[in-house]
C-alpha cells in the first residue's frame, strides 16, 4: 500500500503539478465520458426489433368425433376452462358395448376350452396355453382405448382467446385429424425477432432479454429466448430500417409471460440483458401480470335453471354434490328423484344451469333420502341419509350406500350395501357407551354428509347431537363394507364433535368435505330457516369452528369444492320451489 501510495503522490506532485489538478480531473471526466458513451452506444445497436404473435390453437381430435354441441360462435371470447363444445356418445357407447360383447364371448370359449382339456387330459393342471389370450388381449387394449376416448367428451378452452374459425355444427360428424375450430389467445404469447447479419451479438437458447413496445406505453417486460434461427433469412420489410431494401438476418423467437399488455402485431425493441449501460426501468414480471381477483368474496343464493323436460319426470332438490375437475362440472344428488326411486345423478355448470343429460347408477333398482356423495380414486360413493321416515318406519331404500366406478359419464361396476344394519351393530358391539347410545335416538339420528380420506370413511351425523355439538365417525378400513359386506365394533370410533352456533342457536350438520387438508362444513339452525358456511380446523385434537357465510332465510344442504375457480358451490334444497345454489370463493 506504501508503494501505491508514493506512485500516486509522485504523479500528482511531478507529473500533473499541483496547478494543473484541476485541469486533469476535468480531462478524466471526459474521458470517462467519451468511454461510457462508446459502450452505450455499442450496446444500443446490439438491439434488434421484432414482432408479437400467438400461436392459433387447432381443435382436432386423434378419432372421428360427431359434435353434440357447439357452445361458442366465431369471433367469441373465452376464458381458460370455458366449456367449447360437446361430443356425442352414442357411436363410442356401441363400440364399447360390442367389443365388451366380443370379450365375454371369447371369455365363454376360453372357459369351455379350459373345461374340454381337463376332460381329455384328465389332469387338474388346465393351465395350457390357449391362443384366445391374444385375442383377449387386444380386445381389452381396444377397450381401454375406447374408455379413455369417452373421458374426453366436453373440449375446454386450454387458454384465454378468441374463436378464430368454427368449421362444423351441431350433429355434424367430423374425420379424425380435422380442425373442429381454432383459437387465438388474446395476447400475445411470444416474439419473433430478427437479428441482422452483420451484429455479431451472441444470443443464446434460454437467455433473458428485454422487450420494449416502440408505439404503446407499456412497461417494458422481461422474456426469455426459445429458438434461434441457425440460418441467414430474409427480414420483413416492416422490422427493416430502409423498407425498400432487402435485408437478411437470424430469426430469435422469445417466450413472455401471459397478460403481458402488448397488442398482437405491436413492433417491440428486443435488448439482451448484458448491456453495459442500463437505466433502471419497470419490468413487467410473470406473477405481476397475472393477478388475481380478490378472495373471501361471497354471492348470495340464485336459482338453478333445472331443464323442463327434466321437471316433467324429477323432483330436483339437490343434497349433496362434487367436483368433476376433467369435466369442469358438478355431479349433484337429490333427495327425491321419480316415481320409480331411481339412482339418479344429475349434471350441474359453474353457473348453477342443470344437463338435460343425466346419469343414472346401474345395478341399484330403488334408493330413497340420498344426502351426501363424495369420490376418491375413480370411485364415486353415494349415501342415504340411514334415518326413518316420516311415519317413523325403518326403510331397505333409506338404509344403503353404494360404490360406482366413473370413467367419463360412464358409471360401471356397481356394489350396494345396506348400510345402517351393519352401523349399528358395531356400534351395540363397542365398548363406548356414548356410541351405543347413537343406537336409540331413533327418529333424530340421520346421517347427512361423508367423504373418504384414504382407506377411511368419514361420517357427519346431523342427529343426535351430543352436549350441543355435532358427532363425527370414522370407520377404519370401510372397503370391507363391499368386499365382505361386515363391519366390526373395533372400526368404528368418534373421529371429533364440533361445535356450530350462531345468534339463532347451535346448528346442525347437513354437509362436510374435506379438500387439500381443510375440512369446511354446511349447517342448518334449528328452525331450518337459515343456515353457515364453516371452516373447520384441528386444534390439538380439538376441532374448532369458524364462519365463513351465513344465509338467512334459506337452508344450505350440498357443498361442493371447485378446484379450478377455488371456490365453494353451495347447494338449497327449497322443496317444491326452485332449487337455489351460491359461490363462495375462498382462499
Amino acid at each position: 500500500m506504501k508503494t501505491v501510495k508514493k506512485i500516486i503522490e509522485t504523479i500528482q506532485h511531478d507529473v500533473i503539478g499541483t496547478g494543473n489538478r484541476f485541469i486533469a480531473i476535468a480531462w478524466f471526466a471526459c474521458l470517462s465520458g467519451l468511454i461510457i458513451l462508446g459502450l452505450y452506444l455499442n450496446s444500443e445497436t446490439r438491439s434488434f426489433l421484432g414482432v408479437a404473435d400467438s400461436r392459433e390453437q387447432q381443435v382436432s381430435f386423434e378419432y372421428p368425433v360427431s359434435i353434440k354441441e357447439l357452445h361458442v360462435l366465431s369471433g367469441q371470447t373465452v376464458r381458460k376452462g370455458d366449456l367449447m363444445m360437446e361430443l356425442d356418445q352414442s357411436e363410442l357407447n356401441e363400440k364399447i358395448r360390442l367389443v365388451r360383447a366380443q370379450l365375454l364371448r371369447l371369455h365363454s370359449e376360453k372357459s369351455l376350452r379350459s373345461q374340454l382339456n381337463l376332460i381329455v387330459s384328465n389332469s387338474s393342471a388346465g393351465d395350457l396355453a390357449d391362443p384366445l389370450n391374444v385375442d383377449i388381449e387386444d380386445l381389452n387394449e381396444q377397450l381401454a382405448d375406447l374408455e379413455e376416448q369417452r373421458k374426453n367428451l366436453f373440449v375446454f378452452a386450454q387458454v384465454d382467446g378468441v374463436v378464430g374459425g368454427v368449421n362444423f355444427r351441431r350433429g355434424e360428424k367430423v374425420p379424425a385429424f380435422t380442425s373442429v375450430l381454432t383459437l387465438s389467445p388474446d395476447s400475445p404469447t411470444y416474439v419473433e425477432g430478427f437479428l441482422h447479419e452483420s451484429l455479431r451479438t451472441k444470443l443464446e437458447v434460454g437467455k433473458t432479454v428485454s422487450i420494449t413496445p416502440l408505439s404503446s406505453g407499456t412497461a417494458a417486460l422481461e422474456g426469455k429466448i426459445v429458438s434461434v434461427g441457425s440460418r441467414i433469412i430474409l427480414i420483413p420489410p416492416r422490422l427493416a430500417h430502409y423498407p425498400n431494401m432487402q435485408v437478411y438476418g437470424r430469426e430469435v423467437v422469445i417466450e413472455i409471460p401471459p397478460h403481458n399488455g402488448l397488442l398482437l402485431g405491436e413492433k417491440v425493441q428486443i435488448k439482451p440483458r448484458f448491456d453495459f449501460i442500463s437505466l433502471p426501468q419497470a419490468t413487467a414480471s410473470a406473477a405481476e401480470a397475472t393477478k388475481t381477483s380478490p378472495v373471501g368474496v361471497s354471492v348470495d343464493p340464485l336459482p338453478m335453471n333445472f331443464p323442463k323436460e327434466l321437471s316433467k319426470r324429477f323432483s330436483f332438490e339437490p343434497s349433496g354434490a362434487i367436483y368433476l375437475e376433467d369435466l369442469k362440472k358438478f355431479l349433484v344428488v337429490s333427495d327425491d328423484t321419480d316415481e320409480e326411486k331411481s339412482a339418479t345423478l344429475f349434471l350441474v355448470n359453474a353457473d348453477g344451469s342443470v344437463e338435460t343429460q343425466v346419469l343414472t347408477v346401474p345395478g341399484v333398482k330403488k334408493i330413497s333420502d340420498l344426502e351426501s356423495i363424495s369420490q376418491q380414486d375413480g370411485y364415486i360413493y353415494l349415501l342415504t341419509s340411514q334415518g326413518l321416515n316420516k311415519k317413523g318406519k325403518d326403510k331397505k331404500n333409506r338404509n344403503q350406500m353404494v360404490r360406482v366406478k366413473r370413467s367419463g359419464l360412464n358409471l360401471s361396476d356397481t356394489k350396494v350395501v345396506e348400510f345402517k344394519p351393519l352401523l349399528f351393530a358395531a356400534l351395540n358391539s363397542s365398548t363406548d357407551k356414548d356410541l351405543k347410545k347413537l343406537t336409540q335416538a331413533g327418529k333424530d339420528f340421520e346421517i347427512e354428509s361423508h367423504f373418504v380420506m384414504g382407506k377411511d370413511l368419514i361420517l357427519g351425523l346431523k342427529g343426535p347431537l351430543k352436549e350441543g355439538h355435532a358427532i363425527i365417525l370414522k370407520v377404519k378400513d370401510f372397503a370391507s363394507l363391499f368386499d365382505k359386506s361386515e363391519l366390526k365394533a373395533s372400526q368404528v370410533s368418534l373421529w371429533h364433535t364440533v361445535k356450530l352456533e350462531t345468534d339463532e342457536g347451535v346448528h346442525r350438520l347437513s354437509d362436510l368435505i374435506h379438500h387439500d387438508g381443510k375440512l369446511y362444513a354446511a349447517s342448518v339452525c334449528p328452525q331450518e330457516d337459515c343456515g353457515a358456511i364453516w371452516m373447520l380446523r384441528d386444534q390439538d385434537g380439538t376441532l374448532t369452528s369458524s364462519q365463513i357465510k351465513f344465509f338467512k332465510g334459506v337452508k344450505p344442504e350440498g357443498l361442493a369444492f371447485n378446484t379450478h375457480q377455488r371456490s365453494l358451490m353451495v347447494t338449497f334444497d327449497e322443496k317444491n320451489d326452485t332449487a337455489l345454489f351460491a359461490k363462495v370463493e375462498v382462499k
